[in-house]
């Protein structure tokens, strides 16, 4: 024995120690995973499965002397601390089942993580039977502290985990954008938290959760109401050590979720019958397809995703043409099936895309990271944008005229929310800048503009004034009736995301 104990990583090497601890354990009704856990194991390989591992002959000559363990391992009542997660659900049965639904599931990966929900009664009982134990065997547990020992959810994770990676041919990855979920339920889990509430009445609150319900237990309010609890005051209101359980925990659900993958590039619109997004009056779309739809369709069929979500840096009119490099745009797929692709994958993507339609070209179609995204929010507050508009004036102008408004440096706008959009965005009052502005005679009455303005300036406001809601406006600068009829964008100038050499 003295061998096996040298291997072991416990909380003490005192084999009296150990015996009596292992019998206290047992007595109370722990399970053989939970004795492991509480004696202060944390080698993976005495956790997984096999048909007779080191550790139940050791907890054999601790307790038995030697006789079989079936009676520790395999008791037919729930162990009081797991509640038979550590039991039934760490058969070879269960673990098909697993494999069974994430096979089915129609998800493509290449590493996966397990995560576990469990319910947060096995905090109170732990305590308990912690509080117990460094009573008992102060020696033992001087300095041990609850976080130390193996939590349910790590010891199923070293018991199934090897079993779930060789059946499904992929390593468990902690950073996996894959996960397995396992939802753990114990019914009367709320009633043994309830007399926290008695004493901890400000840290708990009724929280409403994702599911529209109402939640007043969660996993950080009940541990830290247990932590914050006197040790003599919680041995006086709990069971102590817990009592038997008279019910296993439940498996509620076994799901698979992917992390949202995300893909940007930029594009160029050449219609002027095309929104950036689906245009809808009362339910009903006003045009057939938009720039979204364009992209999002076909991208949509290879990662199979839950949701798409699109989004750009700014946005131009249905009326307005997208030019030059193109607006940089990002696309966030929700809990996509297959999202493992090269970029050879993408640029074929991309080719599908531009040849499907005229009425947009993208480029630099890539995958992105989360963090990544913030690049593009914080280049939107600085960016710059380039426009060529096609404008009319009441009153002749000359090119000498128009060459005066090149003098015309940083400009300071003031425009109020126009009127065509005051049913969707609120009424202000916001200063914009014109950086630069040139012009050139295309005949009496009409004339191409130049312009480079600051992000959010409202342009065609500009040219014709709103009913004086922008000031100064381009009628009031060349003393002329002005109106603009066509709009391009030719540059947004944010350097996002990476030009790709295809």
């Amino acid at each position: 024995m003295a061998a096996l104990m040298f291997e072991n990583e416990f909380f003490s090497k005192n084999e009296g120690t150990l015996q009596e601890a292992t019998k206290t354990l047992v007595d109370i009704g722990c399970c053989t995973y939970c004795v492991l856990r509480f004696l202060g194991e944390k080698q993976l390989r005495f956790y997984r499965r096999n048909e007779k591992t080191q550790t139940e002959i050791l907890i054999e000559q601790l307790y038995y002397g030697g006789k079989p363990v079936e009676n520790i391992s395999r008791t037919e009542k729930p162990c009081i601390t797991c509640l038979g997660i550590l039991q039934k659900y760490c058969t070879e049965a269960f673990s098909q089942k697993i494999i069974e639904k994430v096979k089915s599931s129609g998800y493509v990966f290449s590493t996966y993580f397990c995560s576990l929900m469990l319910p947060v009664s096995l905090i109170v009982r732990q305590h308990s039977v912690y509080l117990q134990l460094r009573e008992k065997f102060s020696e033992m547990y001087h300095g041990i502290s609850d976080d130390d020992i193996p939590a349910v959810k790590e010891v199923w994770k070293w018991h199934n985990g090897p079993i779930l990676s060789e059946a499904l041919g992929v390593a468990f990855n902690l950073k996996s954008p894959f996960e397995v979920h396992i939802n753990f339920t114990y019914k009367h889990s709320d009633r043994e938290c309830s007399f926290l509430t008695d004493f901890h009445p400000d840290i708990f609150r009724r929280r409403k959760t994702k599911k529209a319900d109402w939640e007043m237990y969660s996993r950080a309010n009940v541990a830290k109401a247990v932590c914050d609890t006197v040790d003599s005051i919680y041995k006086r209101v709990y069971n102590f050590p817990p009592a038997l359980p008279s019910d296993l925990a439940e498996c509620e659900r076994i799901s698979c979720q992917h992390d949202s993958v995300f893909i940007a590039g930029r594009y160029n619109k050449y219609s002027r019958l095309l929104s950036q997004t689906p245009w809808l009056i009362e339910g009903i779309k006003k045009h057939e397809t938009s720039v979204q739809e364009l992209i999002c369709t076909p991208l949509m069929e290879r990662f199979q995703p839950v949701e798409c979500k699109f989004s750009a840096s700014g946005r131009e009119d249905v009326d307005v043409k997208m030019l030059g490099n193109g607006r940089p745009f990002v696309i966030e797929l929700v809990n996509p099936k297959k999202s493992d692709f090269t970029a050879e994958d993408f640029l074929q993507m991309q080719k599908e895309i531009n040849t499907s339609t005229k009425d947009i070209f993208i480029r630099d179609l890539q995958a992105v990271s989360r963090d990544e995204i913030a690049n593009l929010k914080e280049g939107e507050i600085e960016k710059t944008k380039s426009y060529s508009a096609t404008c009319w004036s009441e009153n002749c102008l000359s090119q000498d005229e128009l060459d005066t408004l090149s003098t015309s440096k940083d400009l300071v706008l003031l425009q109020k929310t126009p009127i065509r959009v005051l049913h969707r965005r609120p009424l202000a009052s916001r200063q914009r800048i014109i950086h630069s502005i040139s012009a050139k005679k295309i005949d009496d009455h009409h004339f191409r503009l130049q312009l480079s303005t600051q992000a959010g300036t409202y342009v065609k406001e500009f040219i014709h004034g709103d009913f004086g809601r922008t000031q100064p406006n381009l009628s009031i600068i060349m003393k002329t009736e002005c109106d603009i009829l066509e709009l391009d964008v030719e540059s947004v100038d944010v350097d996002w995301p990476k030009q790709l050499n295809t």
